[in-house]
């Protein structure tokens, strides 16, 4: 996986690892219960967690993914109490969701969670009866042992979902004049109609607001963001859409009369 810029100016740096003791205890002191490696079976490659670590060397938040040719199975996102609401757990899961896909596609993506439902929509997760789960995604022990009253849920990449409603876009990278926003800043969107909004944050951004109207391939905005050191910045552009083999799709921004552009990708 490429390293992310977002995570590195947030305070901290990337760590892969498939040793379960490494996280388990972030995941007992956030409620986690580990999962059940030694009773995973079938097709699923062994788990890999992506780890983000503080300077000291604690570990601030994890995800956990197992994949098979099919999908993806997500499991054992944690993050610590001091780092909650940084905005480390959403750039963590951007990271697994963006980069995996890039690395293997597969068609879909399953998790299960009992109090994060509005979290993880926000990355185009949605509830999914539990009879229409593949068995062999029913039979992996995140879904098998899961808590009392936890709910599955997919993220389906074909086919596509019409719009950009609760779709997460990771900056892939920025090449304007006064760019400020590093890769792997999360772009979270909502539509209604065709008015489209989207929030982001990366350093030095504290707070970012997109809002502009989607006609066809196009879409035309105004964006304004406050700056860390107090300073506000705002501006207008036009976006292009285009959708990747896989069922994701790229947005092309154009901000103004700057000869750069910011690429977006879909996690």
């Amino acid at each position: 996986m490429t390293r992310n810029r977002h995570i590195a100016s947030l305070g901290f740096r990337l760590e892969e690892t498939r040793s379960i003791d490494k996280v388990r205890p972030l995941l007992r002191a956030s409620g986690v219960e580990p999962l059940r490696e030694a009773a995973q079976a079938g097709p699923w490659e062994p788990s890999t967690y992506l780890v983000s670590c503080t300077a000291a060397g604690g570990i601030s938040a994890c995800v956990g993914w197992t994949r098979s040719d099919e999908c993806i199975v997500l499991h054992s996102l944690a993050v610590a109490s001091p780092s909650r609401g940084s905005g480390i757990g959403a750039s963590l899961l951007a990271t697994v969701l963006g980069e995996a896909m890039d690395d293997k596609p597969v068609e879909a993506i399953y998790l299960t969670t009992r109090s994060a439902k509005r979290f993880f929509a926000d990355f185009s997760f949605e509830l999914v009866e539990p009879d229409t789960i593949p068995y062999g995604v029913r039979a992996h022990p995140a879904f098998a042992h899961a808590p009392s009253g936890s709910f599955p849920m997919v993220r389906r990449y074909k086919p596509q979902q019409p719009g950009l409603d609760q779709c997460a876009f990771r900056l892939i990278h920025n090449t304007t004049d006064k760019a400020t926003l590093p890769p792997g800043s999360v772009f979270l969107f909502r539509q209604s109609g065709s008015t489209l909004e989207a929030q982001y944050r990366g350093t030095p951004v504290k707070r970012g607001h997109l809002i502009g109207a989607i006609k066809g391939e196009q879409i035309t905005f105004r964006w304004h963001q406050a700056l860390e050191n107090g300073e506000l910045a705002s501006g207008s552009g036009k976006i292009i859409v285009s959708e990747l083999d896989d069922g994701r799709r790229e947005l092309r921004e154009k901000l103004g009369q700057d000869p750069g552009e910011l690429l977006l990708r879909e996690v």
